[in-house]
């Protein structure tokens, strides 16, 4: 951990990562259960009327993944100034970079504007800029704010 006040960018990245965890947490798993929910309360599967209340819930269209923990992890790591904090910035946001930007690749040949599609794009197009704008600043003006990995 580095002494001394925090430099403002990563005060800003932390906050991003907080919205953008927050939103993500939202997209992905709040909305398809509470619609999910809904749908069962009203008797109708996922799918359309007619089905049984469970079956629902079971396919609301929650996207399951460890995005989120991820993001976790490197708001903690910048937070604290940790040695590893430049080395998993950059590794996650190259990686979250051609991850986004394959998904865009193959959901633009045949765009589906849906509600749930609409939701997941936006989230994505948020993701791949921060992230974009993080590699900017960590192989840039943010590298000296953070040790190097030799260094605790």
């Amino acid at each position: 951990m580095n002494p001394g006040p925090r430099p403002r960018w990563i005060v800003a990245t932390v906050f991003a990562l907080v919205v953008m965890i927050s939103w993500t947490l939202v997209v992905k798993y709040l909305v398809p259960l509470l619609f999910g929910l809904s749908l069962a309360l009203a008797g109708e599967a996922a799918g359309g009327p007619g089905g049984v209340g469970s079956a629902a819930l079971a396919g609301a269209g929650v996207m399951w993944d460890l995005w989120p923990f991820t993001h976790v992890v490197l708001a903690l790591l910048l937070w604290q100034r940790h040695r590893l904090a430049w080395i998993y910035g950059v590794t996650l946001s190259l990686a979250e970079s051609a991850v986004v930007l394959t998904k865009f690749f193959f959901f633009l040949r045949a765009p589906e504007w849906t509600f749930w599609k609409l939701l997941w794009f936006t989230n994505k197009v948020y993701v791949l800029l921060f992230f974009l704008c993080l590699l900017y600043v960590l192989l840039g003006p943010g590298r000296r704010d953070l040790p190097a990995e030799g260094n605790a």
